[in-house]
């Protein structure tokens, strides 16, 4: 799969813009603030229907207006699907795949796009939310039922903590908590699971990357902290036991929870906990250790997509190479030579050093003032 057209109009800095890509890689350069994340950002948008920078979508129009559209053409096999996202004046997000109209996330495992980007070290540096939300975002696009349960379970976490506040008799608030217990138990143990076995094979994926990276001298872990402390791995545990282990401490923690008016059991709490060389990277790790695990974990996406979707995502790498040394440098293009799928990569600086490193088809694409012009295409070599 790639992306072999895309139009902008009044997204971000670009006004009207048209653009043909290369199917294997792509080398977006030109000075900072032109523009180079944006075209990203908008590639990033088509796909998932949210952007990796902002969780207002009116953010993303340009200045002087409120509203844009994006139109691209992927290409499968043998033939194409258009896809089209039009926020308008009013507020409203209006989606089509050929031209017909679509519900937002309908497609959000069909057109699988990874993002590396300088925010992602966030990932490592800011609290458990950034963690759940990465999670969240990729057992969304990896388990065709997950999306479903996490907005259920988000529906009876709300309705259960409405009732903790509520000002009504004890007795009242047990018999009210116990059909929306249940549901919670019953949707948080399915959310953990596929929680666990997402992050399972995502570490057996981004493993290897790190350790190229690396050169071998580092290991990398990823482990799901849940608040559910049952003994073993959560992987290798049966749902029952969770379930039974879930209803056991929302029990214990009843009187505190109607006391505080929260639930203070459940997935809604959970961690991830990413380690090298066996320390928390959060606190010993280095700024290039870092931005090494959170690559390799975006890196074990590539593979974790290609495996379960049948095709290769897109890659897009922002500024991927202004902080690694000379040899993280090729040991990154090594593997992108290797992968199948279209990459897309921001550098602020002349690309020679990326191109005399890629033996690969790619596209030479300087971006100035939000404008996009082709200086040349390479074929094979």
């Amino acid at each position: 799969m790639f992306l072999s057209q895309l139009s902008l109009r009044n997204f971000r800095n670009y006004r009207n813009q048209e653009i043909c890509f290369n199917p294997d890689f792509n080398i977006i350069y030109g000075v900072n603030g032109q523009g180079k994340t944006n075209l990203l950002e908008s590639i990033y948008y088509l796909s998932v229907n949210k952007s990796f920078r902002t969780n207002r979508d009116i953010d993303l129009a340009n200045a002087e207006g409120s509203e844009f559209l994006i139109k691209g053409i992927f290409n499968k096999g043998s033939f194409s699907d258009q896809l089209e996202v039009n926020y308008t004046q009013n507020g409203q997000l209006q989606l089509k795949v050929n031209n017909c109209k679509t519900d937002r996330y309908a497609n959000i495992s069909n057109y699988p796009v990874v993002i590396f980007s300088p925010d992602d070290l966030l990932l490592i540096k800011e609290g458990p939310s950034i963690r759940r939300k990465f999670i969240n975002l990729e057992a969304s696009r990896l388990v065709t039922s997950y999306l479903k349960k996490l907005k259920d379970y988000q529906r009876v976490l709300s309705q259960r903590n409405y009732i903790l506040k509520d000002k009504i008799g004890f007795h009242r608030k047990i018999e009210l908590l116990k059909p929306w217990d249940q549901a919670l138990v019953f949707l948080g143990t399915e959310i953990i699971i596929n929680r666990v076995s997402v992050l399972e094979s995502l570490k057996i994926e981004a493993t290897p990357f790190f350790d190229q990276m690396s050169s071998s001298h580092e290991t990398l872990s990823l482990d799901y902290l849940s608040n559910l402390t049952i003994a073993g791995e959560l992987c290798d545990i049966n749902t029952d036991v969770i379930r039974e282990k879930f209803f056991e401490l929302l029990l214990d923690k009843r009187e505190e929870e109607l006391r505080r008016g929260l639930t203070l059991q459940g997935p809604h709490l959970d961690e991830i906990k990413i380690s090298i060389n066996g320390s928390d990277a959060r606190r010993y790790a280095s700024q290039g250790q870092m931005r090494t695990a959170v690559l390799a974990i975006k890196m074990g996406e590539v593979k974790l997509f290609k495996k379960l979707c049948g095709h290769s995502p897109l890659i897009l790498l922002d500024d991927v190479f202004s902080e690694f040394d000379e040899v993280r440098q090729e040991n990154l293009i090594s593997f992108l030579k290797d992968e199948p799928g279209q990459c897309f990569v921001t550098t602020a600086n002349r690309p020679d050093h990326i191109m005399s490193l890629l033996r690969k088809r790619h596209a030479i694409i300087k971006i100035d003032r939000g404008q996009a012009s082709h200086e040349r295409d390479r074929a094979d070599h």
